[in-house]
């Protein structure tokens, strides 16, 4: 028995209904490896990276006759 690895966006409308036809045959076995992840994991893993880079803006106080000098 061989293996066959497939990469494909899993959006693509042409590729899934190609992948269920080859499928739908019953010459293959279907194995998932990977499953993309949520997107709530995704947003925890960024917030994580970003953390490094927060800035405390609790003090800022907006002047806008200071944002309006244009010298």
């Amino acid at each position: 028995m061989a293996t066959i690895t497939l990469d494909y966006d899993v959006r693509n409308v042409h590729a899934q209904k190609a992948l269920e036809y080859i499928l739908s045959l019953g010459l293959f076995q279907s194995t998932v490896i990977g499953k993309d992840e949520s997107i709530t994991e995704k947003r925890k893993k960024l917030d994580k990276e970003l953390d490094n880079y927060l800035v405390d803006l609790s003090n800022f106080k907006f002047n806008r006759e200071e944002a309006n000098i244009y010298d």
